[in-house]
């Protein structure tokens, strides 16, 4: 479920056990960085989660367990559909720190690449779906900080395929501000992150900011749509030098909309990047919307534009294949849109209306919302009205056309009488 295996042949003393009186711990499923991932129960309401236990030497630490408490209160208000949920953090009478998260059944981004490079369709459906989560959190003043394919989940639920979850949401920054022993220093300062998807500005510790997110979300896609990626040396310092210098190689036959997205994600100039994850979403649709023939125009959808929900605050919405629609906002959040069928097959169609974009399933020609609600056409496709109102209209014109008529001839009758 997580992306580090467990190693073989160790006994955990904490499986079989009740983790602060809230989690029953059930399996070892990962290892990372930071500490160990189990699947466990949560006893009260009988829900799987997914608990990240930290390494207890980070708990020595009262100045890191502050920034921790304060780190995951801030993450935990973070409740995009396209975010990993934390549903619960603290610290045991033992001194243990954990996370308490949703439990996802699917698939680390790392295992999809690692099949081969990816449809260009399916790397835009991805990557608007990381950019709407990234909104959210950029809003809210959160820098993940270490966007890599192990940190996104592709799961496959009924009715949206290649859904995205973004894991570990802050915490390259609790490393990176706790760690007594950071795995890199530079002259500028301390360095966190996996070198291959670090910006130049992050690969030099200078301050951070949501484009350095972006950069590190550009490594992932060039990386979806060749199979490789673009920086790689055996020093992690050589790779951090290939950041800041080198330009990316060529991306091969990958069609030039999307190359074009990539490449700008990737400059080293922060200035010449997209300047916020909204923008990258923007850029994303009208590609999406070239490569598969959609017509419309696919906005974004979440904090950062004006009329938008409070960040943080749930979202009263109805969910529709492919969008969920905030009737409050007037708005829509693209969770996976769907591919539109082949010509001749009933597709799906994104339009741009004044309450929002709306993701329509077209059949025989008229658009159908997928909620169930029959959607006027653009005015240009627009066929004559024929409800009651013009109905009536229609027979009150008969009517006095006849009263007309009628007249006309009573009085020409009289004339020759």
């Amino acid at each position: 479920m997580y992306p580090h295996p467990p190693p073989g042949g160790t006994a955990d003393p904490l499986l079989g056990q009740v983790l602060g009186d809230r989690f029953l711990i059930q399996a070892r499923i990962g290892e990372g960085g930071m500490g160990v991932v189990y699947r466990a129960t949560q006893v009260s309401v009988d829900r799987p989660v997914a608990l990240k236990v930290l390494m207890p030497q980070l708990a020595s630490d009262a100045g890191w367990v502050a920034r921790f408490i304060n780190e995951a209160r801030a993450v935990s208000r973070l409740t995009h559909p396209n975010t990993v949920h934390l549903f619960d953090f603290g610290q045991t009478r033992d001194g243990l720190l954990y996370m308490a998260m949703e439990f996802l059944d699917g698939e680390s981004l790392r295992t999809v690449i690692a099949r081969g490079p990816m449809d260009p369709v399916r790397v835009m459906r991805l990557l608007m779906q990381i950019c709407s989560s990234l909104t959210e959190a950029h809003g809210m003043g959160i820098i993940h900080r270490d966007i890599k394919p192990y940190n996104i989940f592709v799961l496959q639920p009924p009715g949206s395929p290649d859904f995205v979850k973004v894991l570990d949401f802050s915490v390259a920054k609790l490393i990176q501000q706790g760690a007594a022993n950071p795995a890199m220093q530079t002259r500028a300062g301390v360095v966190f992150g996996t070198p291959q998807y670090m910006s130049p500005e992050q690969g030099r510790g200078l301050p951070l900011d949501a484009r350095s997110d972006l950069y590190a979300l550009g490594i992932i896609g060039y990386e979806m749509l060749t199979g490789r990626q673009p920086f790689t040396a055996a020093a992690p310092l050589d790779v951090l030098a290939m950041h800041a210098r080198t330009p990316p190689p060529p991306m091969g036959n990958v069609p030039e909309v999307a190359q074009r997205i990539i490449l700008k994600a990737l400059e080293k100039d922060p200035a010449r990047r997209a300047q916020s994850a909204v923008e990258m979403h923007e850029e994303c649709t009208r590609a999406f919307g070239e490569l598969t023939g959609t017509t419309g125009r696919l906005g974004s959808s979440w904090p950062g534009m004006p009329g938008h929900v409070t960040p943080g605050q749930p979202m009263p919405g109805l969910a529709l294949q492919g969008a969920l629609v905030d009737q409050a906002a007037g708005m829509a959040n693209l969770a996976a849109p769907p591919v539109p069928a082949a010509p001749g097959e009933a597709g799906t169609v994104l339009l741009q209306s004044s309450q929002g974009v709306v993701s329509f399933a077209r059949q025989g020609g008229s658009p159908v919302p997928l909620g169930g609600q029959r959607v006027r056409e653009p005015r240009k496709h627009r066929k004559a009205d024929t409800g009651p109102t013009s109905n009536a209209l229609y027979w009150i014109l008969w009517i006095v056309a006849g009263i007309g008529v009628g007249l006309a001839t009573y009085l020409a009758m009289s004339r020759w009488t």
